[in-house]
């Protein structure tokens, strides 16, 4: 049982390795640049905000989160998120980028610090 059980955990942790399968890999290319929204009109971008919060379930101040990784091993580890959830997180980064071109640009005010 214990060959077959750490031979698993080799193959889990070699699948990682392979291409952008990455639990890391994947979650680092959800973040956006908010450059990218700085073209678009205040209220259009806040419509849009506002419409991706509510088709994923989020809040208008959604932020990106990322997952714990036990000893560094994110790089390696399979990215064995749901779709549901690679979704929702991939959103949380596009609302924070378009907060933070809305905060930039003025459109909304700068939401208070802890």
């Amino acid at each position: 049982m214990v060959p077959r059980t750490s031979a698993l955990v080799l193959l889990l942790l070699l699948a990682g390795c392979a291409g952008d399968y990455s639990l890391v890999s994947r979650q680092d290319a959800d973040l956006q640049s908010s450059l990218q929204y700085d073209k678009v009109e205040c209220k259009q971008l806040i419509a849009q905000r506002d419409g991706l919060a509510k088709a994923n379930g989020l809040t208008s101040n959604a932020k990106p989160v990322f997952a714990e990784t036990p000893l560094g091993l994110g790089p390696v580890l399979p990215d064995i998120r749901s779709a549901k959830r690679q979704s929702s997180d991939k959103a949380s980064a596009q609302i924070d980028a378009m907060n933070r071109s809305l905060i930039r640009r003025q459109c909304i005010p700068k939401p208070a610090t802890t």
